[in-house]
């Protein structure tokens, strides 16, 4: 079987471009034929950024929650961001939660536009777009706006939110032609269904249909009391206005702690690659309080795996502003170039100290805020060799007529790349001796054997690539 890749990006979540080869042949006689060795998939974790893109400093603001979605539109970046507002001595109530904006050209700085459209104490004199009266007076938690890339102009930015109507839980949804003038939905996109998380709803153009992620409840019976834990629900449709009971597609798994819960799911595509969806899940542990990011990948949207155990990134150290916990926002996007940002949302307090007196004295009032998780492009996987590694894909066919490697290596590190026939021999001028080897930062960078790129002469062609890293990540490749 062939692989065609075309001139499409790929990244490195599987081992399904790697061919696993044969260590032992039929009879029991070594066989090591394409046996890939050295190397793995390796999750790499952020820079973080502790200077905030934004804080709670609006009279509306009594705190901001830690749900965000950062987005490009309209020729500048966006931020939407969750306020609350309690009077002094009142606790923080998700029905009550409103949606802001804030915009920014050049990715750092940030400006709260007054916008104009909903009216909080009187005035719009105020950077929120959704959220009380606007919302029908069913709240907007955990709300997450996207673009629809197939919707009428009037259509074109969506966002989904919990809300409770008649004492009942339901997910409901809005749409604007600006992102900024909101147009609620009457009837609820999901009807009884207590989504109390940052829900996420994107098009998926390659299927054409909606794909949403939920909270759900694993073990909980409703109206009999328990501990259910919390999970991942999936549903998709093609309708946006008209969405089936999510089922629960990622839980805890037996190698976590018994105390453990997916609170969130921060889905996301990865940027210019087919078949590579992404979660930034916050996991809730119930014995310290906290929460922390991991990553989890998948080919399609709905089976997952987790790139190791260890979180992507971890509860910050005493005195961090980020001991309490961290979620992640939704949203990677290129705020300056070669770079890709997350939205974060450290926590002071951990998960339920905010809703009792007693707990640490605070220094100055900690409302929350919103800071950058930042990648090198395509940093946050690879093919990764600590010392020496080689290994080869499986057959495949591109376009094109040249071949392009995002990688890095340490000191002393290298790249090299041979293409073969699918049976395993080099095609002439291209073997790994010939290859003029990469090192140090190569960020979409050509490869070259002795001087020359030219792969014209085997395009459409089966071939394998083989690869040997020394000290070196392959983050991506493509062909062009």
């Amino acid at each position: 079987m062939t692989l065609d890749i075309g001139t499409g990006k790929q990244v490195f979540l599987d081992w399904e471009l790697i061919e696993p080869g044969y260590g032992v042949g039929w009879g029991g006689k070594p066989a090591s034929w394409e046996m890939p060795h050295g190397v793995r998939i390796a999750a790499h974790p952020p820079r973080l950024e502790r200077e905030p893109l934004i804080v709670a400093d609006q009279p509306w603001e009594s705190m901001i929650n830690v749900y965000t979605t950062l987005l490009a539109a309209e020729g500048r970046y966006r931020l939407y961001y969750e306020p609350h507002y309690h009077d002094p001595g009142e606790q923080p109530r998700d029905l009550k939660a409103m949606l802001a904006v804030a915009e920014s050209d050049d990715g750092r700085h940030w400006t709260k536009p007054r916008v104009g459209t909903v009216a909080f104490d009187g005035s719009t004199d105020n950077n929120l777009v959704y959220g009380l009266d606007l919302a029908l007076g069913r709240g907007a938690h955990g709300a997450t706006v996207f673009l629809d890339p197939q919707a009428p102009a009037a259509e074109r930015f969506k966002l989904v939110h919990m809300g409770r109507e008649e004492g009942v839980h339901r997910v409901f949804g809005a749409t604007s032609p600006d992102g900024l003038r909101w147009r609620p939905i009457q009837a609820p996109l999901l009807d009884d269904y207590m989504s109390d998380t940052q829900t996420v709803v994107a098009f998926d153009a390659a299927r054409g249909r909606y794909v949403g992620y939920f909270r759900g409840w694993q073990g909980l019976v409703p109206g009999k009391g328990g501990h259910g834990r919390r999970a991942i629900a999936y549903a998709e449709t093609a309708d946006f206005y008209h969405w089936p009971r999510p089922e629960i597609i990622v839980t805890a798994e037996g190698s976590d702690s018994p105390d453990t819960d997916i609170y969130t799911n921060a889905y996301a595509r990865w940027p210019g690659a087919d078949r590579a969806h992404l979660l930034f899940p916050a996991f809730y542990h119930r014995a310290p309080d906290v929460l922390d990011v991991h990553l989890l990948t998948s080919r399609d949207g709905r089976r997952w795996e987790r790139l190791g155990r260890a979180p992507l990134i971890p509860v910050g150290e005493p005195g961090s502003g980020w001991e309490g916990g961290v979620y992640a926002g939704c949203g990677l996007v290129s705020l300056s170039p070669g770079e890709w940002t997350l939205p974060v949302g450290p926590q002071w307090r951990t998960h339920n100290q905010g809703h009792f007196a007693e707990g640490r004295p605070e220094p100055p009032p900690h409302r929350g805020m919103t800071c950058r998780a930042v990648w090198r492009e395509d940093g946050l996987t690879s093919l990764e060799a600590e010392t020496e590694g080689r290994c080869a894909t499986v057959p495949l066919t591109f376009a094109g007529d040249h071949l392009e490697v995002n990688a890095w290596t340490r000191f002393g590190g290298e790249l090299r790349v041979e293409l073969a026939e699918p049976t395993g021999a080099p095609l002439p001028g291209r073997a790994l001796d010939d290859c003029d080897a990469l090192s140090g930062d190569a960020l979409w960078t050509t490869v070259t054997w002795r001087g020359q790129s030219d792969l014209a002469p085997w395009a459409g062609r089966p071939v394998r690539l083989r690869l040997a890293l020394r000290r070196a990540r392959l983050h991506a490749l493509r062909f062009g």
